[in-house]
């Protein structure tokens, strides 16, 4: 290969490096500036007892909320390794219906060990790139710690969705693009 091309090819690579560094700090920035929680840490007892206070009824690939208030528990799973994706209620990826004008108490538990994970909502439809930048998230966890010592990651947020329809995602690079998202409807 002669020096000129070894030049060009050198420089498309910088370029790409260049591009998912600032796709990256963008979406980091972006998420601290929206979302503000804190992460913390818990045992196989505690998950299965916040994993019990998911207010929802299944209904085929769907989890049906009702009332003023509604309590969702998500947690990121690796049922098709290597491809994570949420569960609700046993349910992969399943569509959320909830009512317009609900207070929406989320619970998000990352039991991976090794991964970081987000569950952020949006407009935003699918298809994901695999180094999303999804603008607005109206809601969310941002990028979890990495559990650590046999505890599992978690954190809480609220809601207060008007109707319409969303989308729950993870952001970490190339979770969305091969499935790990899912849709929200609000009526």
């Amino acid at each position: 290969m002669n020096t000129q091309k070894k030049r060009k090819r050198t420089a498309l690579y910088s370029v790409g490096a260049a591009a998912i560094l600032a796709a990256t700090l963008s979406m980091s920035t972006a998420m601290a500036a929206t979302l503000d929680t804190s992460w913390k840490e818990a045992t196989l007892p505690q998950v299965k007892a916040m994993l019990a206070k998911d207010s929802g009824k299944v209904s085929g690939d769907t989890v049906i909320y009702s009332g003023k208030t509604v309590h969702v528990v998500a947690a990121s799973v690796l049922p098709g390794f290597p491809f994570p994706s949420f569960e609700v209620h046993d349910k992969k990826n399943p569509t959320l219906e909830i009512p317009a004008g609900a207070t929406v108490d989320v619970t998000f538990i990352n039991p991976n060990k090794g991964f970081g994970h987000s569950f952020d909502i949006t407009k935003k439809g699918p298809p994901y790139a695999v180094m999303p930048v999804i603008d607005p998230i109206v809601a969310g966890t941002g990028f979890s710690p990495v559990p650590k010592g046999g505890k599992f990651g978690y954190t809480n947020f609220t809601w207060h969705p008007t109707a319409g329809t969303y989308y729950y995602v993870c952001q970490i690079p190339g979770h969305a693009a091969t499935g790990m998202f899912g849709k929200i409807i609000v009526k």
